[in-house]
């Protein structure tokens, strides 16, 4: 029988959905964010989103992957998909709202679906087993359009919110 995460999804006057999960955790303050990372070791990619349209690559957007690994003493053997991995998705997705800039821009973001499987990191990481959460920075209407500086500025600004509550580029600080 699977365990399942208890969890509400609350959408603002703004647009924005806060996720409570069963700890009783608010998933918008800073405070709850910080103990996430914490709870599972985050760190972040980011790589170049491309378009092959006309015959030529061109860079088109980011992609930011959140990276967690499941909390430590489950106590119970780790397997993909597990209940174990969902919560930890659920936790690394309210991380990825949270930085998304609120105001409307030029570019717009995308959220990518649990996909139940682990992602092996890399060697800095030790190989772990890591759940991932990508947030995709794509321009708002011209998909194909090269990378532009509202996109490089979002990039920019959730760096900042990532920094903010410890999280690293590539490595884990723990």
């Amino acid at each position: 029988m699977m365990d399942h995460l208890r969890s509400v999804e609350v959408t603002t006057t703004n647009g924005r959905r806060s996720v409570y999960s069963s700890a009783g955790e608010a998933a918008l303050t800073s405070e709850a964010l910080r103990k996430i990372v914490l709870r599972h070791c985050v760190c972040y990619e980011v790589w170049p989103e491309w378009s092959a349209n006309g015959g030529r690559a061109t860079r088109i957007g980011f992609a930011i992957s959140l990276c967690g690994v499941h909390e430590k003493g489950s106590g119970k053997p780790d397997v993909p998909g597990c209940p174990h991995c969902w919560r930890t998705y659920t936790e690394l997705r309210a991380v990825a709202e949270w930085i998304t800039p609120e105001q409307e821009r030029k570019c717009r973001f995308e959220f990518a679906a649990f996909d139940r499987a682990w992602h092996v990191a890399p060697h800095a990481r030790h190989g772990r087993n890591e759940i991932v959460a990508t947030i995709r920075i794509f321009h708002r209407h011209d998909i194909n359009a090269p990378i532009d500086d509202c996109q490089q500025q979002c990039l920019n600004e959730m760096r900042q919110k990532l920094a903010g509550l410890g999280v690293r580029e590539n490595v884990w600080a723990g």
